[in-house]
């Protein structure tokens, strides 16, 4: 037992003096190679700590190597043709039309997935927002839309995404199908064509089609959510 605590206090230390030197980053910070890197010293620490046939030495090695494939990169990241192969591009989702699609098909993304990152960013509406970028560490950047004077006050529920009916909040908030299918036809829009399509509870409309840009409106009659 006191080999074992001995050797996992050592590892500890070296563990802590080379992710110091690696820099303060949070995982969701992290670039793709160093989030890589520390996975694979996570398991270069784990082996000799528990198993003590393995001398301490392979993994201590083993961690000083990927600090020094680690310094490498970034070293070549100072190269701009090399940061785009090893970190990947920044990528516009959102512009002036609206949802990219292709750009999310790139990301392995669904709308889904883009409203949720919009959500952790406070924007619950797209009407909010001009553009947002998916940064190469994951994270959302946005631009707000300045002549939006006041946030949205309230959620919009999706209706349609991709073609497809967001069951779980149609049921959940009460939205007839029927009325807004007939907004569908109205428009001469088929519903494979949506790409989104949501209300809120002062009627406003968020639609976006295949081969439209994005568009805000007021809808006119009765309420579609109860």
């Amino acid at each position: 037992m006191i080999i074992i605590f001995l050797r996992a206090l050592i590892m500890f230390t070296v563990l802590l003096v080379v992710i110091r030197l690696m820099g303060k980053r949070q995982i969701g910070e992290m670039e793709p190679f160093e989030l890589v890197i520390t996975l694979v010293i996570a398991d270069l620490a784990c082996i000799p700590v528990s198993d003590r046939t393995v001398p301490l030495t392979f993994g201590i090695v083993g961690i000083l190597t990927m600090f020094v494939i680690h310094q490498l990169i970034l070293l070549l990241s100072k190269n701009m043709r090399m940061q785009n192969i090893l970190s990947g591009k920044p990528v516009m989702v959102v512009d002036k039309s609206g949802i990219n699609t292709y750009a999310l098909h790139r990301l392995n993304m669904q709308v889904n997935d883009l409203l949720q990152a919009l959500r952790t960013t406070n924007h619950f509406s797209l009407e909010e927002i001009l553009y947002a970028i998916m940064e190469t560490n994951g994270q959302l950047t946005v631009v707000e839309n300045k002549q939006i004077t006041e946030k949205q006050q309230t959620l919009p529920v999706p209706v349609i995404m991709q073609g497809k009916w967001d069951e779980d909040d149609i049921s959940r908030n009460g939205i007839d199908k029927n009325k807004v299918q007939a907004l569908l036809k109205k428009r001469k829009i088929k519903l494979s064509h949506v790409v989104f399509l949501a209300v809120d509870e002062k009627n406003r409309m968020t639609l976006q089609t295949k081969n439209r840009s994005i568009s805000f409106e007021n809808i006119e009659g009765e309420k579609l959510i109860k």
